[in-house]
């Protein structure tokens, strides 16, 4: 059996940060993903932030589709509101090659990156370690770790495995169904947010430019309407709608926890990094930054509680409170604008549409506009007091 100071579960962003920082600082790494293809299949919109990628890489072209500058919300009614959104910037991601890079980037540092291999087991804590057990389609294995960072999606099932409680009441499940459009005339600098009950109800749906004539085009909407209609059955009636001559080149299909995190991400010998952690954002279950920031944070935590020889739960509490600074607090007071957002009426959105668009543009900022959005909840008045875009 071999030793490995650390196994990562899952291959995404989460999973391949935490490779490349453990990798880094000299650590044994194994990474395993049960998918043929690091980054494949896509169940993202792929949009990241450029203050927060920076943290990690400078952009690089050959991996980013579209660099946006400009950000629009569509009310029911199709009244189009641009958004001051200061100097901010983001990217579309191509996240097929995002993802390889990163993982390319940890096994150059002497990372162990293993495809189409399951985990399908692992032991109670024992002696400082933990053993995981490994299926391929040739044969099953097995390996020790020291510490194991579960970072397998938001169907994860290794959590579970460590006692740890990952489920998703149906409420807080946003399930998604985006398909990539070519043929389409979209602003390659702009994203849009069309909020509106009749195609994305406790949702909302995007268009997210990857070029000048192709875009990611998807809604998510919560899972209590998901029981109601599909998914799929909405977005064919919001693409027959908006973008009725565009052809489909690619679909995808897939859930996301907008729940603002689970309750505890730790335990004897173990952390829990990215949507298997319910790390989204709670209003845009966008959540490749702050799987990233986690899965760097959970191999620096594992190298420091290795060096001392310490990796219980006691050790790795620290994990979950560099979580908490970082974007944890600001996810919990998220999903309580997100409850008070989602249960605005189609009426209401198009009042608010018109109120904000008689505003100077400069006027127009996200504040603003929830600010207009929540004004009969004072209470979430004060947690949107404390939130920072």
């Amino acid at each position: 059996m071999k030793n490995f100071d650390i196994v990562i579960i899952g291959g995404g962003p989460a999973g391949t940060m935490a490779a490349l920082t453990a990798a880094d600082v000299g650590l044994s790494v194994l990474l395993v993903e049960r998918d043929n293809v690091i980054g494949n299949p896509v169940r993202c919109a792929e949009g990241v932030d450029e203050k927060g990628l920076s943290e990690f890489f400078e952009p690089d072209f050959s991996w980013i589709a579209s660099e946006i500058t400009g950000y629009s919300l569509v009310a029911p009614d199709g009244t189009v509101v641009d958004i001051n959104i200061g100097g901010y910037k983001g990217f579309i991601l191509e996240r097929q090659i995002f993802d390889r890079m990163i993982a390319e980037k940890a096994a150059a540092k002497g990372a162990a990156i293993m495809t189409s291999v399951e985990a399908v087991g692992m032991s109670d804590y024992n002696n400082n370690s933990r053993t995981v057990n490994l299926k391929s389609d040739e044969r099953e294995w097995s390996v020790k770790a020291g510490i194991v960072v579960v970072a397998d999606g938001v169907e994860s099932r290794a959590a579970r495995w460590a006692g740890l409680k990952t489920n998703t009441v149906l409420h807080d499940m946003e399930t998604g169904a985006q398909a990539t459009l070519a043929g389409i005339d979209v602003d390659p600098h702009v994203f849009k947010m069309y909020f509106t009950g009749e195609y994305a109800p406790g949702g909302y749906a995007w268009v997210f430019p990857k070029g000048s004539n192709t875009a990611n085009v998807g809604l998510g909407i919560s899972g209590d309407y998901a029981k109601k209609k599909s998914p799929k059955k909405h977005l064919d009636e919001f693409l027959a709608h908006y973008f009725p001559d565009s052809s489909i080149v690619g679909r995808t299909f897939g859930g996301i926890s907008c729940s603002g995190g689970i309750k505890k991400i730790f335990t004897d010998g173990v952390m829990v990094a990215g949507d298997a952690a319910h790390m989204a954002n709670p209003i845009t279950g966008g959540g490749i930054i702050n799987s990233m920031i986690a899965g760097k944070l959970a191999a620096e935590t594992a190298f420091e509680t290795l060096k001392k020889g310490k990796t219980g739960e006691s050790a790795l509490k620290v994990y979950a409170k560099r979580c908490d600074k970082r974007f944890g607090k600001m996810n919990r007071r998220f999903y309580r604008l997100k409850e008070g957002i989602f249960t605005i009426s189609d009426d209401r959105l198009n009042e608010i549409a018109r109120e904000i668009i008689s505003l100077p543009k400069e006027k127009r900022t996200p504040v603003r506009i929830l600010k207009s959005a929540l004004f009969k909840q004072p209470s979430l008045l004060h947690v949107l007091a404390k939130v920072t875009f």
